[in-house]
């Protein structure tokens, strides 16, 4: 199973993500294209080689003329990343990002995420680290994403509201959860942004992972710490584990208003859900209901309740371990008569099985030259089967 594995022992931040990613092969060209359509053109990114404690890695600056100051709410959020033209998985994914960003500040603040002002992570930095991790994890489709515990440091950290303690507030409410490590270290070792992605796309944290490492990426950091490399590392190889274990939830629901299952739906899978589906059943009484049910990671589970709760009418939920079987995937961008197209892979065992458009990019295709999706989608096919890309 491919596995990417984050070696959190100096924490982590947006930039150093991006920067390991980069070491792993991502390329900024396409965060570059996201940024230009989302009005963000004067943005100027640098991946760029640095050496920490004699290691080779990369670091990951942004260049935003005009930013310094620069204060975005979550709805102005949303209407950037509807226009970057991101493909299907990688708008979820800055979804997901933003929308626990939005979810943390505003239990700090007790407001609520749409009343949510972003400050530094609002800024042009910010939305190219988590644009470019979405990106670069899309493009480099693990099958499962694992950590080791993080480490969190102590002291104070001066923001916009004043003096904060550290780990920041925000940064404590996106780990709530998860278990953590405090080092006796001061400094901020996880950045809110690093925090959101732990929280949205790491499957298990802590637990001893067997992998044949084919590839490691370090993101360096820009603080100095004493005795510690500030390195975020990436391991990328085969995991040996198996089928991934995963909880299933359930509960059934015979009086709640199905207009709401929309948003508790949304809110499930934005808060880190592998997927969440209805059933319809006859209930007691001969009732008719659904079951709520969504597979989720041992990690996020917790959270996950929380919200099957608070959103739903249910006075309880049923969990099993259970595992699922799943194919190797991968994908790249083949180019076609109506412009460049996604197209993911799907291997058992190293074997192609099947080659999928990806179905929002087709679509995006389709409209702009005016022909039909079919058309878009052979076109796509037709490429991916005549490139190299498909057999590696």
């Amino acid at each position: 199973m491919r596995t990417l594995y984050l070696d959190l022992s100096s924490g982590i931040g947006g930039d150093m993500m991006v920067a390991a990613l980069g070491q792993l092969g991502f390329s900024l060209e396409p965060l570059r294209q996201a940024l230009d359509a989302m009005g963000l053109a004067a943005v100027r990114l640098r991946l760029e080689p640095v050496e920490r404690s004699g290691i080779e890695a990369r670091r990951f600056t942004v260049e935003a003329p005009g930013e310094d100051r620069a204060e975005r709410c979550y709805a102005d959020i949303r209407t950037l990343l509807g226009r970057s033209g991101l493909s299907g998985g990688a708008r979820e994914r800055a979804e997901a990002m933003f929308a626990r960003l939005a979810e943390a500040e505003a239990h700090v603040h007790g407001t609520s995420p749409d009343a949510v002002h972003f400050h530094e992570v609002g800024a042009a930095d910010s939305i190219a680290d988590i644009v470019g991790c979405a990106l670069a994890l899309e493009a480099l489709a693990p099958e499962r994403i694992l950590a080791s515990t993080p480490a969190v440091g102590w002291g104070v950290v001066q923001s916009r509201h004043g003096p904060l303690p550290l780990p920041a507030p925000a940064t404590v409410e996106l780990l709530r959860g998860i278990r953590v490590r405090h080092l006796d270290l001061e400094g901020e070792l996880i950045t809110p942004t690093g925090a959101a992605i732990l929280a949205t796309q790491v499957q298990r944290f802590g637990e001893p992972v067997e992998i044949a490492v084919e590839k490691v990426g370090y993101g360096a950091g820009t603080r100095t710490f004493p005795g510690r490399p500030n390195l975020l590392r990436l391991l990328w190889g085969e995991d040996g584990g198996g089928p991934a274990e995963e909880l299933l939830l359930e509960a059934n629901i015979d009086d709640m208003n199905p207009q709401a299952f929309e948003h508790l739906m949304e809110r499930l899978l934005a808060e880190g859900a592998l997927d969440v589906w209805l059933q319809p059943v006859i209930m007691k009484k001969s009732r008719p209901g659904v079951v709520l049910a969504l597979l989720c990671s041992a990690a996020r589970a917790p959270a996950l309740e929380e919200i099957v709760f608070a959103e739903s009418t249910t006075i309880g939920l049923r969990r099993q371990a259970v595992e699922r079987a799943r194919l190797e995937r991968s994908s790249f961008e083949v180019d076609t008569p109506f412009g460049r197209v996604r197209v993911k892979a799907a291997r058992r065992s190293g074997r192609l099985l099947r080659l999928t458009p990806e179905y929002e990019d087709c679509r995006n295709r389709a409209r702009a030259a005016g022909v039909s999706l079919l058309t878009v989608m052979e076109a796509a096919r037709a490429a991916a089967n005549a490139s190299p890309e498909k057999d590696r």
